[in-house]
């Protein structure tokens, strides 16, 4: 179907369907918490099929969304996944929703960091924050400021910005008792800290989630989710390669490869391309170091994939990383020519 019919097709009247479209909303949340990244495509599969069938609805903008979030991340077919994506925010405009609208747009965002210049479609981020505090949508709020910082850092904004920003952040999450999100920002606030000399953040032993039962950090069960435990690991990998700590990189780097594969995306996060692309410097540099042969094919798996989106998605935004995942291979093969 082309751009134009699906942007005219009829609206939505079935309450039942409209309900379920609700459901599958939730149901992502649910798999996206828990980390089911096999159950994850078949929401916006589903989202995208009941939108044909039975007309157009303000939800159906979150399917078209993250159905090119699939075929964008997942698939890695980034020129159709970016047409989705488009389609999504057209819909948008064409079926406002305060409460919806920063969804679309969160989602959205992801896709458009791997297409547009990332500094700028990082601004997306903020958008979308100030239309989820006005609407009340506080969880997307959240996942927007914490995306915006993680992704501000990763791009080289500049430092003490960033560092503001996310102690801003934490202050939030910490009022709003949000544990998840806080285990997610934290690791990277750490490292923000240390690179600018600064006091680290303090280990909490007084956190406090919505029903009122308290948590020292690294506890509890938000602690014990898969993307938060990554986060970790990413974070220390990522500080043992700036910092040449190399038994704190190859240590964090087995404890990743102990959950999932260092290539493994997920079509609900932005973070992947930052992540692999340090998770290549790191396995280069560990693999150097203590001659490991498996580290270093680690270090080219990522320079790979790396590759491929200089060519499916944007030269601005990865051309220089492929080259400088390059050179660190033709380092550890000791090709100084």
């Amino acid at each position: 179907l082309s751009d134009e019919t699906l942007l005219n097709y009829p609206a939505m009247s079935i309450s039942s369907k409209i309900m379920a479209m609700e459901l599958f909303s939730k149901q992502l949340t649910n798999y996206m918490f828990i980390g089911d990244r096999n159950a994850m495509p078949i929401i916006p599969l589903k989202m995208v099929q009941t939108s044909l069938t039975y007309g157009m609805s303000p939800l159906s903008g979150v399917g078209f969304a993250l159905f090119g979030n699939y075929l964008a991340l997942v698939k890695g077919e980034v020129e159709e996944g970016y047409r989705y994506v488009k389609i999504a925010l057209s819909l948008m405009k064409r079926m406002p929703s305060i409460a919806l609208d920063c969804e679309i747009m969160y989602y959205s965002a992801h896709t458009r960091l791997r297409v547009e210049p990332i500094q700028s479609a990082n601004e997306h981020y903020i958008v979308a924050h100030r239309g989820a505090m006005a609407s009340g949508a506080v969880r997307f709020a959240f996942g927007c400021a914490f995306v915006y910082d993680n992704s501000s850092f990763w791009a080289g904004k500049k430092l003490g910005l960033v560092v503001n920003s996310m102690k801003e952040t934490m202050k939030q999450m910490i009022f709003y008792k949000n544990l998840v999100m806080i285990g997610l920002l934290r690791p990277i606030c750490r490292l923000s800290l240390r690179l600018t000399g600064q006091s680290d953040v303090h280990q909490r032993d007084d956190l406090t989630n919505i029903f009122g039962e308290t948590y020292n950090e690294g506890e509890g069960i938000f602690s014990k989710l898969p993307m938060v435990m990554l986060t970790e690991c990413f974070a220390k990998f990522s500080e043992g390669l700036i910092f040449r700590e190399v038994d704190k990189a190859r240590d964090s780097i087995q404890q990743y490869l102990s959950i999932q594969s260092l290539t493994t995306v997920n079509m609900s996060i932005s973070g992947d391309l930052f992540r692999i692309f340090y998770a290549g410097l790191a396995s280069f540099y560990v693999g150097r170091e203590l001659d490991d042969g498996v580290l270093i094919t680690r270090g080219t798996e990522c320079k790979d994939w790396i590759e491929k989106l200089v060519v499916s998605a944007s030269t601005w935004n990865f051309q220089n990383k492929a080259y400088l995942l390059q050179a660190e291979e033709q380092f550890c093969e000791r090709n100084f020519d």
